[in-house]
């Protein structure tokens, strides 16, 4: 089973696996350089950053090179890395999406599942009968959204 984080973010709130929210909060760190965020973030999360390098032809800053995740491709465009209110359209389960949320445009970034905070409870409740096991933490899925 997994243990999700829920949050918050502007009036909605947003679900996320714990782990992937650690992941995506420490990425958001203000790491000195590139070798601090080599250091400390997982592998599988590493291998996302090199991934995106890659990806947009570009070399991995050295290790001692100031840490700047807008170097990353996508990143500045808010490409990359995924964002979690996005994610819950196929994390969510239907049932619970159809009942509570509404899909939204952002600007720039496509769609997205808006589950209004209002309806908390509710939610929570269908989603525990799903199975999930959710812990508010709003600062973590903030950060974890980009915010």
């Amino acid at each position: 089973m997994t243990d999700y984080v829920y949050g918050d973010v502007d009036g909605a709130l947003v679900f996320i696996a714990k782990a992937r929210a650690e992941q995506l909060s420490i990425l958001r760190s203000d790491f000195a350089t590139w070798g601090d965020a080599k250091r400390n973030l997982s592998p599988d999360t590493w291998a996302g950053v090199v991934e995106q390098f890659d990806a947009g032809e570009a070399d991995v800053p050295a290790d001692d090179e100031p840490y700047d995740l807008d170097a990353v491709p996508g990143h500045a465009d808010g490409d990359w890395p995924a964002w979690p209110a996005r994610d819950m359209l196929r994390e969510v389960p239907a049932a619970v999406r159809e009942k509570f949320g509404r899909v939204q445009d952002s600007v720039h970034n496509g769609s997205y599942l808006h589950l209004d905070a209002a309806d908390e409870d509710e939610i929570l409740e269908a989603l525990r009968r799903h199975g999930w096991t959710c812990t508010r933490d709003d600062l973590l899925v903030e950060k974890a959204s980009g915010y």
